[in-house]
């Protein structure tokens, strides 16, 4: 467990958002840009769902506040996606609300293949809504290069 927690370091900023803000501070003096993550997916209940969805609201305040120079990601089954396709979208749209309120992007995360096409539904169904947001294909699947090619065309950052 030690070994893991010290490979891990170079990826994980810290357990708690302050933690994270000081690792971005200090990527941020080397000139660097950076994506915050809160760790997780498939949650289990809709209070579970409606905590992430709290965290990543908090994230974005607490990343306007320090004024650091990062955005946010994130998988929709913390939202609920693998619960309910309406709940993880209101979830999103508070997320990308306030990200856009603060002049901040949300990139959602690709997950599993089983939710390649309902994360892109959800994504394209908001998209002109919030065009604060970008989206993350899995280069391995098949389908992805014409994934790639209609994000693309649609001018969403991939």
């Amino acid at each position: 467990m030690r070994a893991l927690t010290f490979l891990a370091r170079r990826f994980v900023a810290g357990e708690t958002i302050d933690d994270a803000l000081e690792a971005v501070r200090e990527l941020n003096a080397g000139g660097l840009k950076v994506t915050l993550d809160n760790l997780g997916e498939d949650c289990a209940n809709h209070r579970q769902a409606e905590a992430a969805t709290r965290e990543y609201l908090h994230m974005l305040d607490r990343i306007a506040e320090t004024g650091a120079d990062c955005n946010v990601s994130l998988k929709l089954t913390q939202f609920g996606l693998n619960l309910d396709t309406g709940l993880a979208r209101d979830n999103l749209i508070r997320v990308a609300q306030k990200a856009k309120e603060y002049g901040n992007f949300v990139r959602i995360d690709m997950e599993g293949s089983f939710y390649t096409q309902k994360t892109l539904d959800l994504f394209y169904s908001l998209f002109s809504q919030f065009p604060n947001m970008g989206v993350v294909i899995q280069s391995y699947l098949r389908r992805s290069q014409k994934d790639v090619e209609e994000l693309v065309r649609c001018q969403v950052r991939v």
